[in-house]
């Protein structure tokens, strides 16, 4: 009788596919759009106007008012105005000292492209002032949500919330330097860290590395290519729609899958990197257009954010590489006839799925 061990030891490396696939899958998971605030402090009073993508709304919502084939999107948001403000309003919470308030104004809706401006006001007795936002748009949704505050008025700064810290204060006048600098590096790790596009055209890029030279000159040639199309896009001396470059990202990955497939050294990848890194640069860029650069402390924020990214790049190569290690020290490999062979079949089982997992986010980008 064959048990599960001897099962497995005779199907281990569609065992080791299955496992990869699943993980992939899981990328798959609903990740919502950077929602945004425009706050202004006037006295006692608030006036905020929230951005939110309306795809994450319906999502959030389980309501569909997208569909082309229904009423205009003004008359289906209509439709959907108490549920929309109601939500929005419970996830966006202003405190007058210690008690939280009710907007006194709310239901002016806007749209710019795929996004609804949502405004809302709020008023604090003479006695009281604004002491803390508190936001948790599309927490249940999304874990890894984010939104940036803009605060003008009374007081003037950028913080990005997250999911563990999703609370803004205004009791302490926030803009020291040293706080602008670790903010955006953070928010450049954690971009890089939950963009699975530029995770997965990493991996497939390194995944034929043997040697540390030509793994430097690849990793150093993607570097040096989307830091100079994110400084360009930032400061709109060249600026590209996120709908025409989400599918170019999603495409650069299937390129080099299939590559791979083709070739069996990165010696002469670095140019084909560079060339795909001045596309992910763009997709860099979006993200940190959205997060509201302060004009005062545009080069620092800038630098910042880039070495954030760099920082999330580099943990994700030295991660690759370990895993790589590992699995090639695993005894389901022990079956190739030479460690060549087996980093060849391990290559190429990475190089598929995630070219698979590629060519989804294309067909997504592209139709959706």
């Amino acid at each position: 009788m064959m048990t599960l061990a001897t099962y497995f030891g005779r199907q281990r490396q569609y065992f080791f596919g299955l496992v990869l696939l699943i993980f992939c899958g899981a990328c798959y998971g609903h990740q919502t759009k950077l929602s945004s605030s425009a706050l202004t402090l006037d006295s006692g009073e608030v006036v905020g106007e929230i951005e939110l993508n309306l795809d994450d709304l319906q999502v959030a919502l389980s309501q569909t008012f997208l569909d082309a084939g229904s009423s205009p999107l003004t008359q289906a948001i209509d439709s959907h105005s108490d549920a929309i403000l109601d939500y929005v309003a419970s996830k966006n919470v202003m405190y007058c000292g210690s008690k939280p308030q009710v907007p006194i104004r709310a239901g002016e809706f806007r749209f710019e492209d795929d996004h609804l401006l949502v405004k809302l006001s709020w008023q604090c007795d003479p006695s009281v002032a604004p002491t803390a936002y508190v936001v948790s748009l599309f927490h249940e949704i999304d874990t890894q949500s984010r939104h940036v505050v803009n605060i003008s008025g009374d007081q003037n700064f950028v913080k990005l919330l997250t999911v563990k810290d999703r609370k803004v204060s205004f009791a302490v006048e926030d803009g020291n330097w040293i706080d602008l600098v670790i903010k955006f590096i953070i928010s450049g790790i954690e971009h890089i860290a939950i963009g699975f596009d530029h995770i997965a055209f990493l991996i497939v890029v390194i995944v034929l590395g043997r040697n540390f030279w030509p793994l430097f000159k690849v990793v150093t040639a993607f570097t040096v290519a989307h830091s100079i199309t994110l400084t360009l896009a930032v400061l709109n001396v060249i600026t590209i729609p996120s709908e025409v470059i989400e599918p170019l990202i999603a495409l650069s990955i299937v390129y080099v899958a299939v590559e791979n497939f083709f070739v069996q050294d990165i010696s002469r990848r670095y140019w084909v990197t560079f060339l795909f890194g001045l596309i992910h640069g763009f997709g860099f860029a979006s993200v940190l257009r959205d997060f509201g650069l302060p004009q005062n402390d545009l080069v620092t924020a800038l630098a910042s954010f880039n070495i954030g990214v760099e920082i999330g790049q580099l943990l994700i190569v030295l991660s690759a590489c370990l895993f790589w290690r590992l699995m090639m020290s695993m005894r389901f490999m022990e079956s190739a006839s030479s460690g060549v062979v087996r980093q060849r079949i391990l290559s190429l089982w990475i190089s598929g799925l995630v070219g698979l997992l590629g060519l989804g986010w294309f067909v997504e980008r592209v139709f959706s």
